[in-house]
């Protein structure tokens, strides 16, 4: 586990916040079935790449919930205040958004709203502009993706696995 946190730190880095899956409870994430509760008290600074900023002191936090057990999926915890920044997802990002609200721009212009009960994917390699008018707070489920001929290898192998029976 200690291996994989310190791995996903150096890509949460690269991907302009910083990682806290150091402060996942370790007894937690020891069990069978990994368990964390939501805690605004647990939210450390992660903060925005300066360069993505486009306007106002947004300040980031966030808290790693869980790591998948190959490494290449994780539930953060996360919240910002006000400003308007950009932001690069480089993996596949699922958000649940819990409180507060935010407009999402995307490169191709649609505007997107989240607010709590929302939820939206962000496919890995996409840029948004992200304006919170005061706070915003989400679960974000992140997915690494599968290089295509990986994901092709294993869509034959299931294919071939149900012509077996």
């Amino acid at each position: 586990m200690a291996i994989v946190s310190r791995n996903l730190a150096g890509l949460f880095v690269g991907l302009g916040f910083t990682p806290v899956a150091e402060d996942v409870d370790a007894s937690a994430q020891a069990s069978r079935f990994p368990f964390t509760e939501l805690d605004k008290a647990k939210l450390k600074p992660a903060p925005i790449r300066p360069e993505w900023i486009l306007e106002g002191e947004p300040q980031a936090r966030a808290a790693s919930l869980s790591v998948g057990t190959n490494g290449w999926a994780g539930t953060d915890h996360w919240d910002c205040t006000a400003g308007r920044f950009r932001w690069h997802f480089g993996w596949d990002e699922t958000v649940l958004f819990l409180e507060g609200c935010v407009v999402i721009t995307g490169d191709d212009g649609t505007v997107y709203q989240g607010k709590p009960g929302v939820s939206i994917l962000f496919p890995a390699g996409t840029r948004a502009t992200w304006h919170v008018p005061t706070y915003v707070r989400k679960i974000a489920f992140n997915r690494r993706p599968m290089p295509k001929l990986v994901s092709l290898a294993l869509k034959v192998q299931s294919r071939l696995d149900r012509l077996r029976g």
